[in-house]
């Protein structure tokens, strides 16, 4: 006989349940953020400052990734087991690049993102900061940023993996920008992340590649069907 569902159970932001990571898969809360790690799912909770600097940098990413055909972005709620055994864990925002489409499965992805980008909370800091900054690296995913997302506070934190399986800090070239690897030609700047409004990811795009955004743009705009004006 097939096994019966656990009984429903209410995934609140900040709950605890116990569960094996298999009945997580299949019974986790559906569009919630959540976690599980060493039999346990933890739901999480989300500021509006962290909803609006996810939302930009999820719009940002998508954009160059989709205009440059590097691959794939997801936001959260989606699941990343890095590692066979290991934690069951829904990044903010990740990238995976054409290369490693296949570690993406129906339900999340087994193995490691390409990039990963964790926005800070107050319940979260502690692990995104440590815990993660270690088995991210052990899980070998290849570039790891933070953006501070607590309210009153700013910060970003850039993370690149050595030949030696642990993460080094990435410096800012002098005009402050960081840049990554497996993205070519994408930059972070924190002024970004502390501005009041946060700009729009098209902003960002038109800083970050201003010549192949406008003749993407200036190609979709071409192809549309003209039509008269009705009155």
């Amino acid at each position: 006989m097939a096994q019966a569902p656990p009984a429903p159970l209410e995934f609140r932001p900040g709950s605890r349940h116990r569960m094996s990571y298999e009945d997580f898969v299949r019974y986790g809360p559906d569009g919630v953020q959540a976690e599980w790690v060493d039999g346990e799912v933890i739901v999480l909770t989300n500021s509006t400052r962290h909803g609006d600097l996810n939302a930009l940098l999820l719009g940002f990413l998508g954009a160059y990734v989709r205009l440059f055909a590097l691959g794939r972005v997801f936001g959260q709620p989606f699941l990343m087991r890095a590692q066979p055994g290991g934690p069951g864990r829904e990044p903010d925002i990740l990238v995976v690049l054409k290369a490693n489409a296949g570690r993406i499965q129906r339900v999340g992805m087994e193995g490691p993102a390409d990039l990963v980008v964790e926005l800070l909370s107050d319940e979260t800091a502690r692990t995104d900061q440590v815990v993660k900054l270690a088995e991210y690296a052990v899980a070998g995913v290849p570039e790891y940023a933070i953006v501070e997302a607590r309210d009153g506070r700013t910060g970003f934190w850039f993370y690149r993996l050595g030949a030696d399986g642990t993460y080094a800090e990435v410096s800012p070239d002098g005009q402050g920008r960081y840049h990554s690897r497996i993205l070519p030609g994408l930059w972070f700047d924190p002024a970004w992340f502390a501005a009041e409004p946060l700009p729009d990811p098209e902003d960002l795009m038109v800083d970050v590649a201003p010549r192949e955004y406008g003749d993407w743009l200036a190609a979709k705009l071409a192809a549309r069907p003209h039509r008269s004006d009705i009155a």
